[in-house]
C-alpha cells in the first residue's frame, strides 16, 4: 500500500495551491507571432504558471510515492505513473477558473479531492500485475483516463484556438493518456510509446478536421472520445499481438453504435 501520510500531503498541497490560485486575480498578456503563413496570438497569464506548478507538484509527489514500491525501480515506470495524476491536476487547473459560481468551484475541488488520491493510489497498486485486485483497479484507472480525455477534448475544442495549436494539444494529451492505457499491455516502454504516439497523431489529425466544422464542443468531445477509445483499444490488441478479424469487427460495431447515438442525440 502507498504511504498515506505522503499521499495526503501531496493531495492537500495541490488542492490548497489550486484554491488559492482561484482567489487571486492575475493580469493577462498577449504574445503574437507568426508561424509560416499563419499569424497567432497566445494569451498568457500567471494562471498558466500556476497550472505548470501544480502539474510539477503532482508529478514529483506521485513519483516520490511510486518509488517506494518494491518493484518501482525494476519496472522503470515512475514516469508513466505520473501521467494520470498530472493530467487530472491540469484539467482541474484549466476548468475550475471557468466555473460560473462558487458552488461549481467547490464541487470541482471536491471531485479533484477524490480523483487525485484515487489515481495516485491506483497507479501505485498496478505496478505489480500479480497483485490482488489488479484488474478492478486498472478498470477504475481506465475510467478516470477516459473521463479526463473527454474533458480535455471538450476544452480543446471549446477554446477555438488555431488548428495547429488545438491539434498539437490533442496530440500531446492523447499520446500521454494512451501511454497510460497501453502500458498495461506489459510490452516495454519504447514499443508502447510508439503505439501511444500513433494514437495521439490520429487524434490530432481528427481534431484538426473538427476545428473547421460547426458543432457543439460537447458533441465534438464525445466523438473524439469514441475515436480515442476505438484507436487505443485496437493499439492495445496490436501490442499484445491478439488483433484479429473478430476484434476489428467488435470495435467497428462499437464505433458505429456510438456514432449513431451521437447523431441521434446531438443538438
Amino acid at each position: 500500500m502507498p504511504n498515506y501520510n505522503k499521499l495526503s500531503l501531496v493531495a492537500s498541497l495541490i488542492l490548497l495551491c489550486l484554491a488559492l490560485s482561484l482567489i487571486v486575480e492575475w493580469p493577462r498578456e498577449a504574445v503574437s507571432f507568426v508561424v509560416p503563413g499563419s499569424p497567432m496570438t497566445i494569451h498568457l497569464s500567471p494562471s498558466w504558471l500556476t497550472a505548470a506548478l501544480l502539474v510539477g507538484m503532482a508529478c514529483s509527489g506521485t513519483a516520490s510515492i511510486v518509488r517506494l514500491h518494491p518493484l518501482a525501480h525494476r519496472e522503470k515506470r515512475a514516469f508513466v505513473c505520473c501521467i494520470l495524476p498530472a493530467l487530472t491536476t491540469l484539467t482541474a487547473a484549466i476548468l475550475l477558473p471557468q466555473a460560473p459560481d462558487r458552488l461549481y468551484t467547490v464541487g470541482g475541488l471536491a471531485i479533484l479531492c477524490i480523483l487525485l488520491p484515487l489515481a495516485i493510489t491506483g497507479e501505485y497498486r498496478t505496478i505489480d500485475p500479480s497483485a490482488s485486485g489488479y484488474r478492478v483497479i486498472r478498470l477504475g484507472l481506465n475510467f478516470i483516463v477516459y473521463l479526463i480525455a473527454l474533458v480535455l477534448f471538450v476544452l480543446i475544442h471549446e477554446s477555438r484556438a488555431r488548428p495547429l495549436l488545438s491539434s498539437g494539444a490533442a496530440l500531446v494529451g492523447s499520446s500521454l493518456l494512451a501511454l497510460d492505457l497501453l502500458y498495461d499491455a506489459q510490452q516495454g516502454l519504447r514499443q508502447t510509446s510508439l503505439y501511444a504516439l500513433i494514437v495521439g497523431l490520429v487524434m490530432g489529425e481528427i481534431l484538426w478536421v473538427l476545428s473547421y466544422l460547426e458543432m457543439p464542443s460537447l458533441t465534438a468531445g464525445v466523438l473524439l472520445l469514441l475515436v480515442f477509445y476505438v484507436i487505443a483499444g485496437l493499439a492495445r490488441q496490436g501490442l499484445q499481438e491478439s488483433l484479429n478479424r473478430r476484434i476489428v469487427i467488435e470495435f467497428a460495431a462499437v464505433a458505429l453504435i456510438g456514432l449513431a447515438l451521437i447523431i441521434s442525440y446531438s443538438p
